[in-house]
Parts: C-alpha cells; structure tokens; sequence
C-alpha cells in the first residue's frame, strides 16, 4: 500500500514561480501560511496587486501583510520625464479647488467675531 500525504480538497491550489506565489484575492493571501521568521511575495492574478507577508519570529507575533498597486509606467516616464497618472490629471484642478474653498473657511474662522448685544425685552 503506497502512503500519500494528506491533501485538504478544500485548500486552494496556489503556484509558485520564481518565489513569488499566485493568489485570486487578498483573503487567499491573507490565509496563506507562514513560518516564523519568514516572507512571502504574493502576485493577485485578478487585480493588479502585489502582497507581502511577513512573519515575526515569534509564534506570538502578528503578520505583517503589506499591499502594494502594480502601475505600468511608459518610456518617457523611465527616460526623466515627471510622472502624472491618469487620476493627477484629472483630479488636479478640482483638488485646488477643494483646497482652496477649505484654507478660506479656515481664514474666516479664525478671524474675531463682533459680538451684538441683543436686548431682551421681557413681555407683560
């Protein structure tokens, strides 16, 4: 009779290439386990996602689970040419303007306020 190691059916099947292990979700990731004193790089292959997780070395520690956002960069950016991305484009004009509405708020509440004397006048 052969001996196979015990395989949980329910486990989600996860490739390794090159070190770096390809997960469908950060809670794949997030569930993956770690030894002590050990990290692994996690590659989302539905979002454009890369994840650490980091293991303390002792049993007691937390993970340390990092997320970081893939962003293909052209080759004028690569040659010195300053970055935009598509939501500093965007989004730039109408941040000023945020900005801005909320720094003359500011300026108004902290200028003193003229105090009126209202007279009570009591009715008989």
């Amino acid at each position: 009779m052969l001996n196979y190691p015990f395989m949980n059916p329910y486990q989600p099947q996860m490739q390794s290439n090159n070190g770096i292990v390809s997960v469908r979700s950060e809670m794949e990731a997030r569930s993956y386990p770690i030894a002590p004193g050990n990290s692994v790089i996690f590659k989302n292959e539905s979002e454009p996602f890369i994840y650490t997780k980091t293991m303390g070395f002792s049993q007691l520690d937390q993970p340390v689970f990092e997320c970081y956002r893939l962003v293909r960069e052209t080759a004028q950016e690569t040659a010195g040419a300053p970055k935009t991305t598509e939501t500093e484009t965007c989004c730039s004009v109408e941040l000023k303007g945020e900005i801005e509405a909320l720094r003359e708020r500011i300026e108004a509440l902290e200028k003193p306020k003229k105090t009126v004397k209202k007279e009570v006048v009591a009715d008989e």
